[in-house]
């Protein structure tokens, strides 16, 4: 299994988690930071590996507005460990690790 993350202008989330949804991940969390001059989205999902390329693609192809380089993906190995009773409500799905 794989993490995916990349950054990417909020304008884009909305398309790029539609594109990503038809490729059939189940689970995609968002988080924005908003300042002053800047934005940003960090969009997280998990895929298996033989999607990565095609995940990479679709970021590539929906996640940028064009412009200078405006977006940033990571892929990394993802090992899910079981919940214990500490993590127990504060965790809502395995990206939460």
């Amino acid at each position: 299994m794989k993490r995916v993350t990349t950054y990417i202008n909020p304008i884009r989330v909305h398309w790029l988690i539609g594109e990503l949804g038809l490729t059939g991940i189940k689970e995609i969390k968002v988080i924005e930071y908003f300042k002053p001059l800047s934005q940003v989205s960090r969009v997280d999902l998990l895929c298996d590996e033989y999607v990565v390329d095609n995940v990479c693609r679709i970021i590539h192809e929906v996640g940028t507005t064009g412009g200078l380089p405006d977006h940033l993906v990571f892929v990394n190995d993802f090992h899910a460990r079981s919940a214990d009773l500490s993590t127990i409500g504060r965790r809502m799905g395995e990206l939460d690790d």
